[in-house]
């Protein structure tokens, strides 16, 4: 009997003797390492286009540039920048989507195309060292990300603001409603499980910290910085030359002069958040003030460039003014010929308006990486980025704007010293930024 239950021993010890190399050797890694190389892997994912996700796109070139094995993760739905088609180590996963439709049961079966698409590419990236998410959205890749630490993962949150003040302007602001409280909590729950932050401005910092409650050493300011076509027009063109270009020549006026009118622009997707209406009232003002007090008031040719919901309703209430001293053209460019756009203005303005108050736009980036000074519309954060009367000028409604604008091109004296300082500030690049919070995080070596 007892020899009996020896053998039983002994055949449980050999079994496990037998099935523990196994399941280390074999079941263990398929499990939690996959394809995993010898070299530190990061996946970086965006629940968005990733050609139209510049900082994420910098985020991923700049970890291919330190050694990193890159796996960026995204839907594709433009061009790619060719720093991402061209690295060997960046491997672009597009996140599969649904063909547009309408209706609660098409929008049911997105979010389940969504959450099944990402699980299956965490699920073959699985053994990788960090997973660095953009945030918002929120829902559904923060939960689903956290749920990924379970494979040893750390996870990285790169804060471009607070998910749930944007779902909060959808509501009339309101704080309580049901959707934005749950929007909220989710934020607020999982981003402590993250191991890192990485946020845009320091206002934001600020806030994970006093309303979160997140470790302050775990948070890194990284701002963003203009991408690298974003540059200044070189002292050996001639600008008078420069707009003849196929792609901006035609919407120059015969009877605008170059060298002494003024050329604007300003970016923007046509949405309820930015108010048109502020720019477009600044400048009938202008036409007024030209009529009526002042002449010798140069020229103002208006660029805006972008596409969306609400571009025909703006190009029909432009329509419907008789312009004497002012252009205004709208312009779809390519990645290419915006850039090359920014560079030939005298300024650049932002009407962005921050649902949180606390990120900064990147087309004052580009503006300012352009060597074109900014004349953003204001809130508390953006002192971050523009010094009023130095790089740029600020404004709160189209009074202010009509005042800056003709403050900013009838005297050639304010023109060159925001002039100056946005060449200043467009020397100022996205590695040494990228390479400072990484330090502070403890990405990268001291």
């Amino acid at each position: 009997m007892l020899f009996e239950t020896d053998s039983k021993w002994w055949a449980l010890l050999i079994g496990v003797y037998i099935v523990a190399p196994i399941i280390g050797y074999m079941v263990m890694p398929y499990l939690f390492y996959g394809d995993r190389s010898t070299r530190r892997r990061i996946i970086v994912y965006v629940v968005g286009d990733i050609g139209h996700s510049p900082r994420m796109c910098n985020q991923a070139c700049s970890f291919s540039d330190h050694g990193w094995q890159v796996e960026l993760c995204g839907y594709v739905e433009s061009a790619l920048p060719l720093c991402i088609e061209k690295d060997p180590r960046i491997t672009v996963h597009a996140l599969p989507q649904l063909a547009p439709g309408r209706g609660i049961l098409y929008m049911m079966r997105k979010v389940l195309c969504q959450v099944g698409g990402i699980m299956l590419q965490f699920w073959h990236l699985r053994g990788s060292d960090y997973l660095l998410m953009q945030n918002p959205p929120t829902i559904p890749l923060l939960p689903l990300a956290v749920l990924y630490r379970l494979t040893g993962c750390k996870l990285i949150i790169d804060w471009h603001n607070l998910g749930y003040t944007i779902l909060q302007m959808k509501f009339q602001g309101r704080f309580w409603h049901p959707m934005v409280l749950m929007y909220f909590l989710t934020e607020w729950f999982f981003s402590k499980f993250a191991a890192y932050h990485l946020t845009v401005t320091k206002a934001m910092k600020g806030y994970l910290i006093d309303k979160f409650g997140l470790n302050p050493r775990k948070i890194a300011v990284l701002y963003d910085r203009p991408a690298v076509q974003f540059k200044p027009l070189s002292e050996s063109v001639d600008r008078a030359e420069a707009v003849k270009e196929p792609f901006i020549a035609p919407y120059i006026p015969k009877d605008f002069d170059v060298r002494k009118d003024k050329i604007i622009v300003t970016s923007t997707s046509f949405t309820p958040d930015e108010d048109l209406g502020i720019l477009f009232g600044a400048l009938k003002i202008y036409e007024n003030s030209y009529q009526k007090f002042d002449d010798t008031l140069p020229k103002i040719l208006c660029f805006v460039t972008g596409k969306g919901p609400l571009k025909q309703r703006y190009v029909d209430e432009v329509r419907q003014v008789e312009w004497k001293r002012c252009k205004v053209e709208f312009l779809w460019l390519s990645a290419e010929d915006y850039p090359r756009l920014l560079s030939l203005c005298d300024y650049g303005v932002s009407l962005h308006t921050s649902s949180s108050g606390l990120d900064l736009p990147m087309k004052i980036l580009d503006m300012l990486g352009s060597g074109i000074p900014a004349i953003a519309l204001n809130y508390n954060t953006l002192d971050e980025l523009i010094n009023h009367d130095v790089n740029g000028l600020r404004f709160l409604d189209r009074r202010e704007l009509h005042e800056a604008l003709i403050f900013a091109v009838k005297d050639e004296d304010v023109h060159r010293r925001l002039k100056k300082g946005a060449l200043s500030e467009s020397v100022s690049r996205w590695n040494s930024s990228w390479e400072t919070a990484m330090k502070e995080i403890k990405l990268l070596a001291q």
